[in-house]
């Protein structure tokens, strides 16, 4: 495939000036009230969006405001996601593991009766890049990590991207985050260091990139580490979280308005050694979470939640679930009281199952996986991911 040549991308926002939403609403031409418009929109995938804007000048202009961008986003973080997972094919000259999303379909039903494959195939129109990070539909990658290197979010589902150069003054040796701020709809990429140049005082500096300003500053942090562990970061409340490296001591806080760290602690070890104890962040019920297992899955999984409580934070122990076996591996939550687990098999490595364990109920419900074939080895799950309408705005590249 074709590789992209990257340029600078101003935000080309003349359409959003001159746009008024409740003056150009000509697109209830069909005698529905604007609600049921909305609602009617805001459900359907992107794909068909994208064709609806072909309709009329009003519905180009209303699809691609921002508004509804978020209104859409908004309802779509509560449907079923997909989940992100690669894997390298045999005989293949590069190493460019392909990517795909898997589709939940429940196992009781037929898959004939869904519109969308179970698995579907993402074509990365970038060479030479490495999977960073997800978040509300974009897709983060960094290129040419030692030369020249950019950071770019992808959005596969309306075929939009940005490109963003890093500064020549950060260092390589830093870690990628990436943070969305639901009140003010903003996303900022974090760029901390290393704990190798944690000794060095000079070196306690992390750069925060704005995406609507599209401009980087310099934050000063005098924590011990921002060094993470391979788990992803979680964004919740106007925070992004993540744990420290791998004997696991603190959860790191990042402010993503006042752009200032913090450290909390973590729930009681119950006197494992840390070397044994698993532990995973989620979002329970709008609220930031923990999930505690110990490896060896000799005692039970506990799921603590952080409570804020005058202006201090505590965490509460909310449920106790059996043990889950070790290669049993939690994605995410599918809403409020649902965990989304997948299950790993070996030689050669590749997905074995994908379910759900209601925390309510206490019910299993398992989704279909496909056969792999020609696998020469799995590399990884990445995550879950939501289609967007992100970038489309006219802050994008289209390709």
């Amino acid at each position: 495939m074709r590789a992209l040549t990257f340029h600078s991308v101003q935000v080309n926002s003349m359409a959003d000036q001159n746009y008024n939403e409740e003056e150009d609403y000509s697109i209830i031409n069909c005698n529905l009230p604007k609600d049921a418009m909305e609602l009617i929109l805001v459900g359907l995938p992107v794909k068909s969006l994208l064709r609806f804007k072909c309709v009329a000048k009003s519905w180009y202009n209303y699809i691609r405001s921002p508004n509804f961008i978020k209104m859409h986003r908004n309802h779509q973080i509560y449907r079923n996601p997909s989940v992100i997972y690669s894997y390298q094919k045999k005989n293949v000259s590069c190493f460019r593991p392909d990517i795909f999303l898997l589709h939940l379909h429940p196992v009781l039903r037929n898959t004939k009766q869904y519109n969308s494959p179970i698995k579907q195939q993402l074509n990365l129109p970038f060479n030479g890049v490495k999977f960073e990070c997800c978040c509300n539909g974009f897709i983060c990658f960094m290129k040419n990590i030692y030369s020249s290197p950019k950071v770019i979010l992808w959005n596969p589902a309306n075929h939009r991207y940005k490109c963003i150069s890093i500064p020549s003054e950060c260092s390589k040796l830093t870690d990628l985050k990436l943070g969305f701020h639901q009140q003010s709809n903003e996303y900022k990429i974090l760029k901390v260091p290393f704990q190798m140049l944690m000794d060095d005082e000079s070196t306690k500096v992390a750069w925060v990139y704005t995406l609507s300003s599209g401009s980087w500053k310099t934050v000063s942090f005098t924590l011990p580490t921002l060094t993470g562990s391979s788990e992803p970061q979680i964004s919740v409340n106007g925070f992004m979280y993540w744990l420290t490296g791998r004997e696991v001591e603190y959860v790191i806080c990042f402010d993503l308005i006042k752009d200032e760290f913090k450290l909390i602690d973590i729930p009681d070890d119950r006197g494992f050694d840390r070397q044994l104890i698993h532990r995973k962040l989620m979002v329970l019920r709008g609220s930031l979470a923990m999930m505690v297992s110990v490896e060896d899955c000799t005692k039970n999984t506990e799921i603590w939640m952080l409570v804020n409580e005058k202006s201090s934070y505590c965490w509460t122990k909310k449920f106790i679930l059996e043990p889950f076996s070790k290669k049993t591996m939690l994605l995410g939550m599918l809403n409020d009281h649902k965990l989304l687990f997948v299950v790993l098999k070996t030689l050669p490595y590749s997905l074995r199952q994908v379910y759900s364990y209601d925390l309510v109920t206490e019910k299993t419900e398992y989704f279909h996986v496909p056969k792999e074939q020609d696998i020469a080895w799995f590399v990884g799950v990445y995550g879950c991911y939501f289609e967007s309408l992100e970038l489309e705005d006219g802050s994008g590249r289209r390709y």
